[in-house]
């Protein structure tokens, strides 16, 4: 009995000495894994894997490399309403910065205007809008994109060009901006122009409904110009189900999913106009951080360089890279790691 006794005790201390071992391994790590600078939120209009994931992915490297700690809230369908409460309901946690995208509308408008108020420095990326007193724009400078699709459209036609153009939302500055670009370089060419205008409000339902639609219509249409991420992952398809009679249809496109450049390796697109939305999370990140130690933006509207993909370079890009990125839905209390485009 006292052989039992005096083992269970031993048992007692070898159980207690491994659970004390392993706290103290815990509380040991627990400052390196857990302690950072900094803390930001990034509110995406949506939470994918494709342009916004790859954005993220940026921050997080930037995170790993700067000591901060960045958070990622998104939508699986995106309102401005909704991007206002967002920011609002961030606000109370008190982020050392927020970066999310820009927006003319009201709620948005109102929101960052709480957040300067609240003296949250805030960078705006993809879309801009200077009336919110944000502390530096980084994207794409959509105008000059829009140009840069006209270019390509009209290199070397010799036919008159009647073009559709797929676009997010009209009340989206970066689509209208796009647009109008597109618009005035295609007014260079007296035979080009553009037949028709197409909303589908970043529903993937929307335009596969929309589209067959919108050529039956016009019949005259004989290109494309996709002015966001997701009218240029389907339309290729969508195409293709429509039959051969629209093959040799010249489709310009935005991003670089692999949906996208698979359909630029069969030709089925042309090319796709992208940006490196990587390099924008990271310096979003490394700008906010640069702020809280005083140092301010050096410019006050950073443009990224507008990339050209064609048949011809593809190998010198990759598909969006997401891995470890992990979005806290707003509209319930979620945790999404997405594994494909939305």
């Amino acid at each position: 009995m006292k052989k039992t006794f005096n083992s269970l005790i031993l048992l007692f201390f070898v159980f207690f000495w491994i659970f004390f071992s392993m706290v103290l391994q815990f509380d040991k790590a627990k400052p390196e894994e857990f302690s950072y600078d900094y803390r930001f939120t990034f509110i995406s209009p949506f939470a994918n894997a494709g342009y916004w994931g790859n954005t993220a992915y940026g921050m997080l490297q930037a995170d790993k490399q700067l000591h901060t700690n960045t958070k990622f809230t998104g939508f699986l369908e995106s309102d401005a309403v909704s991007m206002g409460q967002a920011i609002r309901s961030e606000l109370y946690a008190r982020p050392d910065g927020l970066i999310t995208a820009g927006s003319s509308e009201p709620a948005v408008v109102n929101a960052l205007k709480e957040a300067s108020r609240a003296r949250t420095p805030v960078i705006l990326i993809d879309n801009d809008n200077p009336d919110t007193d944000r502390l530096c724009y980084i994207g794409p400078n959509n105008y000059e994109m829009g140009r840069a699709a006209g270019r390509e459209m009209t290199l070397g036609i010799s036919e008159p060009l009647y073009a559709a153009v797929l676009i997010g939302s009209s009340s989206s500055e970066n689509q209208s901006q796009r647009l109008k670009g597109f618009e005035d370089q295609l007014s260079l060419h007296p035979d080009c122009r553009v037949e028709a205008v197409m909303e589908a409000n970043y529903s993937l339902l929307t335009i596969r409904e929309m589209l067959p639609a919108l050529l039956k219509d016009h019949p005259k249409i004989n290109a494309i110009f996709c002015a966001e991420g997701y009218s240029s992952i389907i339309t290729g398809e969508i195409l293709s189900d429509l039959g051969p009679q629209y093959d040799h249809m010249r489709v310009i496109v935005s991003g670089h999913t692999a949906e996208i450049l698979d359909h630029i390796a069969s030709g089925r697109y042309h090319c796709t106009i992208t940006q490196d939305c990587g390099v924008m999370g990271q310096m979003a990140v490394e700008i906010l951080k640069n702020h809280k130690e005083g140092v301010p933006p050096k410019e006050d509207t950073i443009y990224l360089e507008n990339i050209i993909i064609s048949k011809e370079n593809l190998d010198t890009i990759s598909p969006y890279e997401s891995e470890g990125v992990t979005w806290h839905l707003y509209n319930g209390n979620l945790l999404l790691t997405p594994q494909s485009e939305n």
